[in-house]
């Protein structure tokens, strides 16, 4: 239970440094449901600790990718940090990942807004999970369900959608 008011407080502080919007708002919410959830019981913990870890790594992927796409020119201001701060939009997609991976098939819509919202990063993801999927293929090391298959293809909607300019909010809600 200490972990759990321990990671509201880090969410609150996190949140409260950030202007209020309707992104941050969701974000809000969804962090609630997140500690509500993995207060309930051990069994969602573990799953989204699961998820966590899937994001931890296509993370370093694509921060592996940045590193060595660019010739290896040396580090500059525009590459990618793994030590950087996550955007809004990145913290509560990855909370609605964990969500959704853990059974919560509502949190679907709240991906694909967020990958509306920030099609650069969804897009980022997006080639890494490709990536991933890829190894799969090759060596059978690293797990790939189906159910990553629907979530890369719906992300890949969303995130062609926002870039056409048009309002994410038409379409998607958190």
């Amino acid at each position: 239970m200490k972990r759990v008011l321990a990671s509201a407080a880090v969410m609150a502080a996190v949140l409260a440094s950030a202007s209020a919007t309707e992104q941050t708002e969701a974000l809000l919410q969804s962090a609630l449901q997140m500690v509500g959830r993995a207060s309930s019981t051990s069994e969602v913990l573990t799953l989204n600790l699961t998820n966590l870890l899937i994001l931890l790594v296509l993370k370093a992927l694509i921060f592996g990718f940045g590193l060595f796409s660019v010739g290896g020119a040396g580090r500059s201001s525009d590459v990618p940090s793994i030590f950087d701060m996550p955007s809004t939009t990145e913290m509560h997609a990855g909370m609605c990942f964990a969500m959704w991976g853990s059974g919560d098939e509502d949190k679907m819509e709240c991906i694909q807004r967020n990958s509306c919202e920030d099609p650069a990063t969804a897009d980022s993801y997006l080639q890494a999970g490709k990536m991933w999927y890829q190894i799969h293929k090759i060596m059978k090391l690293m797990p790939f369900e189906e159910k990553y298959e629907s979530l890369m293809l719906k992300v890949k909607e969303a995130a062609d959608y926002g870039s056409s300019g048009l309002t994410c909010s038409d379409m998607y809600s958190f």
